[in-house]
């Protein structure tokens, strides 16, 4: 079967095809990398409340460059920013070999952050490419494409640190990380094409101050007209961005450094989350289709707070088995349900500020919270940043019932 079967079996129509083919090739490097990212950060002197200033800074850089983002994405088209903008984040990776002081973290984590600038553009032309209808296999498919490349690559990362050692084992990681992420940027570049949505023909770029005030009132504008369905799925954003903001960036460091699991166990651990996810994901579009996006939502989303739970209650393997099992089964779920219920409940026409406003919100909230979170692991406790976010998990979800059965069907 050839590219074209393939495309029609997964239903990836045009361009989304081309974003999850780059995307799968450039995950390869990545996954080697990105669960022991604080690990890393511990390694090279930073300790758990700098990661969380860190982080938090990002964070804000990422929220500010997606604003900006999603207005280029409507404004200017999709291809350019997303090219120019996916060729520094991967050349950013490269940055990580030559630290040697924590504080230089800055450097690459600033670069990423800068270049999220494409993320509304990546993600309005992936979902303009599908048909609403089938949007949710696609959006399955993608997830499939993208993750079996790479499904046991976190085991191959925490390898390396087990026989290299911390710091030259993730160096190394880190380029493999560059390396792939250039050749499938490459890929994008020379397959992309400007189709979904051109250019609108509003003449020439603006100055700074018009495009600022234009980029401003866009944005309060898309928001203040979003549905009702919309601004509830964007408080759960927000809800859900909370919790992971205090747990996120201390998982691996805690697995690792508290309960003393080696890194390619740690990496192990990893793959069975990737694999029963993609396991599932098939099943998960039939669940999909026959109960509803808001219900499949509704249904993975309160397995987070039981998997938060179940982390936290965690003494050895078995324990954290069962913990990745859960959670591998809840992102096959939830990830799809989500990403079509975004772009469902996003006029065409303003799909690029929308998915920017999906973005945007909840990496607001995330700074405060991995800040918090920093502060609690370093001063109260490892275990404590997971215990505080359980509360978010749960009212995340009641927030998602919220959403009606008409928003969706009338968006």
């Amino acid at each position: 079967m050839g590219f074209s079967g393939i495309r029609k079996k997964f239903y990836l129509p045009g361009d989304a095809w081309i974003l999850a083919l780059s995307a799968a090739i450039w995950s390869i490097g990545g996954s080697m990398v990105n669960p022991y990212q604080s690990v890393f950060f511990f390694a090279v002197g930073a300790d758990s409340l700098f990661i969380g200033y860190l982080l938090a800074m990002g964070s804000a850089v990422t929220a500010l460059m997606q604003l900006v983002g999603g207005y280029v994405a409507d404004a200017w088209g999709r291809r350019k920013v997303i090219i120019v903008f996916s060729f520094i984040s991967a050349t950013s990776a490269f940055a990580y070999i030559f630290i040697e002081q924590y504080q230089l973290l800055v450097l690459p984590v600033m670069l990423a952050s800068i270049a999220g600038v494409y993320g509304p553009a990546f993600n309005a032309m992936l979902n303009d490419s599908m048909q609403p209808e089938l949007r949710p296999r696609g959006i399955v498919s993608f997830t499939l494409v993208t993750s079996l490349p790479s499904m046991f690559c976190p085991y191959v990362g925490g390898m390396l640190m087990h026989r290299l050692g911390t710091l030259r084992g993730l160096r190394l990681a880190y380029f493999m990380s560059g390396l792939f992420g250039l050749i499938g940027v490459s890929y994008r570049a020379w397959k992309l094409k400007e189709w979904t949505y051109p250019r609108s023909k509003t003449g020439k770029t603006k100055v700074l101050f018009r495009f600022v005030s234009e980029l401003i009132k866009d944005n309060v504008y898309a928001l203040k007209h979003a549905s009702n369905g919309a601004k509830n799925l964007l408080i759960y954003s927000v809800m859900i961005s909370v919790g992971t903001g205090m747990t996120v960036p201390y998982t691996s460091l805690y697995v690792v450094r508290v309960l003393g699991l080696q890194p390619d166990l740690y990496g192990l651990l990893t793959n069975v989350a990737g694999l029963i996810s993609v396991m599932l994901l098939l099943l998960a579009t039939r669940i999909v289709e026959k109960v509803g996006l808001r219900r499949s939502a509704i249904y993975a989303s309160l397995s987070v707070p039981l998997n938060q739970l179940i982390f936290v209650r965690a003494k050895g393997m078995n324990d954290l088995v069962t913990w990745s099992v859960v959670g591998g089964a809840s992102a096959a779920l939830l990830g799809p349900s989500l990403t079509a219920l975004q772009a469902d409940l996003s006029p065409r026409e303003m799909r690029g500020r929308m998915m920017a406003m999906f973005s945007v919100l909840p990496l607001i909230t995330a700074i405060p919270a991995q800040i918090l979170g920093g502060y609690l692991y370093n001063s109260l406790g490892p275990l404590t940043p997971f215990l505080a976010s359980t509360p978010a998990f749960i009212l995340a979800t009641l927030v998602l019932r919220r959403i009606r059965e008409t928003d969706v069907s009338n968006s």
